[in-house]
């Protein structure tokens, strides 16, 4: 199992946070963990289609994805933000949201502005340097870098590959993630508990006489957890 985390991958638009994320995730969920990326065009495209681009607005819309995030992170899920996050003070508020409940895991995703251009696939940036797009970063809107990240991603000189290892050996050094296929060992782990509970449930019914089964007995505890449950539905 996990330890509760978020990565938070910030750099320029076209710097290669996306496809790292993407990449990052699948490496995790083949190993057994629950993993859910957040990335910000999906975001402004769902949870918050109406975010602006002003440093307040850009502000208002990364604090609702922390608490997301940290919601996320705090039923042990492995929380993969990818968003541009362009300014250290909001990062900062960001880490603080987090740090309350999980591991933060800040990664700056280092390219050129240059480069950046050079891989711009969408043409956001030929649109903003021709004014059709206000408050862009790295062209009208700063991208202040990070002073101190845990983690830097150089993706000009590194392949996806290499930054996911890079964030993986990150994650096992800080203990967060086992070493090899989780899902392998939660199953085992799984199967010797349910055999030491059913050892003792037969234990139960044979001390006790008023069950046939372990199977009469769990349905018993089934009924009475949802009789349990609608009383106290109806007294809220």
């Amino acid at each position: 199992m996990s330890k509760r985390v978020v990565i938070w991958l910030t750099g320029l638009p076209s710097s290669g946070k996306t496809t790292i994320a993407k990449e990052l995730a699948e490496n995790l969920r083949r190993k057994g963990y629950a993993v859910e990326l957040l990335d910000g065009d999906w975001i402004r495209q769902t949870i918050n289609p109406d975010a602006g681009f002003t440093r307040e607005q850009r502000r208002m819309h990364l604090i609702r994805v922390a608490w997301i995030a940290r919601l996320l992170a705090r039923n042990n899920v492995i929380t993969i933000c990818s968003f541009v996050s362009p300014y250290r003070d909001v990062r900062a508020e960001i880490r603080k949201i987090i740090e309350e409940e999980a591991f933060f895991i800040e990664a700056y995703v280092k390219c050129s502005l240059q480069e950046c251009m050079r891989r711009d696939s969408k043409g956001l940036y030929k649109r903003a340097l021709a004014g059709d797009i206000k408050n862009f970063t790295g062209v009208d809107d700063p991208y202040e870098e990070p002073e101190s990240p845990e983690l830097v991603l150089d993706t000009e000189h590194c392949t996806v590959e290499e930054s996911v290892s890079r964030v993986i050996s990150k994650l096992k050094e800080y203990r967060l993630i086992e070493d090899g296929n989780m899902k392998n060992h939660s199953d085992r782990v799984t199967i010797q508990l349910s055999r030491n509970l059913y050892e003792k449930a037969e234990k139960f019914i044979k001390d006790s006489g008023s069950f046939q089964s372990v199977e009469e007995l769990i349905e018993f505890l089934l009924n009475e957890a949802l009789s349990e449950d609608q009383e106290s539905y109806k007294m809220t």
